[in-house]
């Protein structure tokens, strides 16, 4: 259990909790059906001496906020709060005890007042892509971080090399998932127009060839990149054709399996490192 600080959720189980109650809701299940799946799903964590009183205290104050505690929650929380359970981990420093038992208190205090009325949850929406396996994407380099860079305001050439799909919490993984774009650099920078029959012989080339702290090679030859709706409107790009040639097959993904996220503000940059590299040992096109 990962711990930073005394509150409520400052640590890995309590918000996890929180998200997965909250998760089954948002996906539809009525409050009872929210909780018998999510105390289902946890039995060990709640038989555990140090994280069930986590478990009973996240989903209370959860429930509370969200205007839907019952009584059966809110009086197992009280049980925690009353019988010190939780508080015995922090013994050993004065100082972070007094904090904690402090979160406590105000907990029974809100525990033990009218809830709020029952609010509505948000119905949940899950990230799909934006382009097809194959696409080929001419993509200018905007991102303002760069406007001292040579390269800045540049056309680089991207495939989408794959798919990635990313489960949520517990839910059933072949219904609710999250599946992103993991894109590829080509080895060339230049301007907007491009020779569409000279793409074929360019190569892929890492987003990341390096030695970690740990001395393990990281070779990163894809990265996930997904865009939003309204991501989309601040990038300017072209999906220019489609090539079903190069994919990242699983052959590849034994060879390469490590792939960083990025986002639309540290995409350009992993971009141009990766690009400054090759350039650097000569295997950067420029003329297309």
């Amino acid at each position: 259990m990962g711990t930073w600080g005394t509150g409520l959720y400052q640590d890995d189980d309590t918000c996890d909790i929180k998200e997965e109650y909250l998760n089954y809701l948002r996906i539809g299940k009525t409050n009872e059906e929210a909780l018998q799946e999510v105390i289902s799903d946890n039995e060990e964590m709640i038989k555990d001496d140090e994280t069930g009183p986590l478990f009973w205290l996240a989903l209370a104050d959860t429930q509370w906020k969200y205007g839907r505690l019952t009584n059966d929650i809110r009086d197992r929380a009280l049980e925690v709060i009353y019988s010190g359970k939780d508080l015995e981990r922090w013994k050993e420093d004065r100082k972070l005890f007094e904090k904690r038992k402090k979160v406590l208190e105000d907990l029974k205090q809100r525990l033990n007042t009218e809830q709020p009325t029952e609010k509505k949850v948000s119905k949940m929406k899950f990230e799909r892509p934006n382009w097809k396996v194959g696409d080929v994407i001419l993509y200018q380099l905007l991102n303002e971080d760069l406007k001292k860079h040579k390269y800045y305001q540049k056309y680089v050439l991207l495939k989408v090399m794959g798919m990635e799909k990313y489960t949520i919490g517990y839910l059933d993984p072949e219904k609710y998932y999250h599946e992103n774009e993991l894109v590829g650099i080509f080895n060339w920078i230049g301007d907007e127009k491009v020779n569409l029959k000279k793409i074929d012989k360019l190569k892929i080339i890492m987003f990341k060839d390096i030695i970690d702290p740990y001395g393990d090679e990281i070779k990163q030859l894809v990265g996930g990149y997904h865009l939003n709706i309204r991501e989309l409107k601040k990038v300017n790009l072209k999906i220019i054709k489609n090539d079903m040639n190069n994919l990242y097959t699983k052959e590849l993904k034994k060879e390469f399996p490590r792939h960083a996220l990025y986002n639309i503000y540290n995409f350009d940059i992993a971009v141009v490192q990766a690009l400054e590299r090759e350039e650097k040992r000569g295997n950067i096109v420029k003329d297309l």
